[in-house]
């Protein structure tokens, strides 16, 4: 059986060498070594010092930076055992399913890559435009920050997140797209750690529905339309009761 830190020498060497794929192949194979044959807690193989002291760390490191990339060939169509793996170590999952993670230092480690884990999946999620997955995926990996020191210190472009989801909100609620998937001409930027622009679209799809209640501010998936325009959406009945007066007079 090939040790895993021999397989990620094998995957530095391929990285190295511009065969991507390999390296990243290398590294797949080296994480699941560690998680079902070794010591989580390892170290080992030439890790810089700005990267986790433990193997498995740098390596997942490595494994999310290919899926962070615009490189096409690192999908999880084209990836589907790679993507699953991290997929497995989603914020909401349980620790039930990593009983490798014992005690306060495994779950620090633990915590640790299901925090990557999941803005590497809510990037995936928004190269595919399904902005609601990337958000729940964002939230998710956020919330897990913030309960678990040190992870709580976010980088400072996170604090464009909230101003482009208020700006984005307040054009949802405005009538210009009030039913999911409704192109809303706005112009949204995907900012590094360092505040730069990693990616910039013109337009983005909502993707939930906003109650037609004006009072009322609630957003999400599967609101049913009024039944005589099929129009408008409501979050529940309350609202379309409450609200039925004002919107029948728009009807023809």
């Amino acid at each position: 059986m090939v040790r895993a830190v021999d397989l990620h020498n094998s995957g530095q060497l391929k990285y190295q060498a511009g065969l991507m794929r390999e390296a990243f192949d290398y590294y797949h194979r080296a994480i699941v070594q560690i998680l079902d044959h070794e010591d989580i807690f390892q170290t080992g193989g030439n890790v810089p010092n700005e990267y986790p002291r433990e193997l498995l760390g740098f390596l997942w490191n490595n494994l999310l930076s290919f899926f962070k990339s615009d490189d096409p060939s690192f999908t999880q169509e084209k990836c589907p055992s790679a993507y699953d793996l991290v997929y497995s170590f989603r914020p909401t999952s349980s620790s039930k399913a990593h009983p490798q993670f014992k005690g306060a230092k495994g779950q620090h480690l633990l915590k640790g890559l299901q925090i990557t884990g999941g803005f590497a999946l809510g990037i995936l999620a928004w190269r595919k435009g399904d902005r609601a997955t990337t958000a729940k995926r964002y939230k998710e990996a956020l919330d897990i920050a913030d309960a678990h020191p040190p992870f709580d210190k976010w980088t400072p472009s996170l604090k464009h997140l909230d101003w482009y989801d208020e700006i984005n909100s307040r054009m949802a609620g405005s009538g210009q797209g009030n039913l999911r998937k409704d192109v809303l001409e706005s112009t949204t930027v995907r900012l590094g750690q360092d505040g730069s622009a990693l990616d910039r679209e013109e337009s983005f799809i909502v993707a939930t529905d906003a109650c037609g209640r004006s009072e009322c501010t609630k957003r999400g998936v599967g609101f049913k339309r009024c039944s005589a325009c099929k129009k408008i959406a409501y979050c529940g009945v309350e609202c379309q009761k409450a609200d039925w007066k004002k919107h029948k007079l728009t009807h023809n």
